[in-house]
């Protein structure tokens, strides 16, 4: 199992080119990206191992704590939510790992959505081509995942310092998974104001999973306990996840 990282899903419907256009104004408003630059628009088709553990969410810890800005304060509501690490093997853009936050649902229309707040990954390019298909506030960071039997030991940092860290254990035996049991349809914003809708499949084989410890810097990451963690919930290996291309919501 590769120890450190360094630099590291079939859609409804075809993106109209409003939806092209509101994505390439949030992702020149985040990068620096030459014009001639290789881009790598969804769908994209992701294969790997990860865990999710969920969350129901704590509003007044996560009002505070959990990255939101006014209009994200206005319409979250609580409900599930989750904490994800995964280890991309093989996607789009090439291998890396994810740690993200989901801290429950968000109102818009009368309808509930998933928001990701807090995301790093340890791929730039993922960085970008994530802003530019579906809005997901992405940023990068270096990642150590080291897998020692049935457990895996993760650490995540930016400019040399760490600020999460997480121990993990995998228990019992296999059964299948799929995202049909526990759908997750998110609502990103773009820089422009768009509101980008995107439900993500996957299926794979899992097994549960149990956090023995975790810690995070509040100042870059949530307390995934203090917003409402559980401490079990499902790894993934392997997994099979698509992500297709983002329908704006009006």
């Amino acid at each position: 199992m590769k120890s450190t990282a360094a630099s590291k899903a079939k859609p409804k419907s075809k993106a109209s080119k409003t939806t092209q256009q509101s994505l390439k104004k949030a992702i020149n408003s985040k990068s620096k990206t030459p014009s001639n630059k290789r881009h790598f628009p969804a769908p994209w088709s992701l294969t790997g191992e990860g865990f999710l553990f969920p969350l129901f969410g704590r509003k007044s810890y996560n009002m505070e704590m959990a990255f939101l800005d006014e209009e994200d304060r206005k319409s979250y509501t609580g409900g599930l939510g989750s904490l994800m690490l995964v280890n991309y093997e093989r996607s789009d853009v090439g291998p890396y790992y994810e740690l993200l936050y989901i801290p429950g649902n968000f109102e818009f229309k009368d309808s509930k959505y998933k928001r990701i707040t807090r995301i790093f990954v340890s791929s730039q390019t993922s960085v970008e081509e994530g802003i530019r298909n579906w809005a997901i506030p992405k940023e990068r960071a270096d990642f150590v995942w080291k897998k020692e039997g049935s457990v895996t030991k993760i650490e995540v940092s930016r400019d040399g310092k760490t600020f999460f860290k997480i121990k993990i254990r995998s228990l019992g035996f296999n059964f299948p998974i799929s995202t049909s049991i526990l759908p997750y349809v998110l609502l990103q914003k773009a820089d422009d104001g768009s509101k980008l809708s995107t439900a993500f499949i996957g299926k794979g084989k899992g097994k549960f999973a149990r956090i023995e410890s975790v810690w995070s810097d509040e100042t870059v990451f949530p307390d995934f306990i203090k917003g409402g963690g559980m401490k079990t919930g499902v790894s993934a290996l392997p997994f099979n996840l698509t992500f297709p291309v983002a329908e704006i919501v009006e």
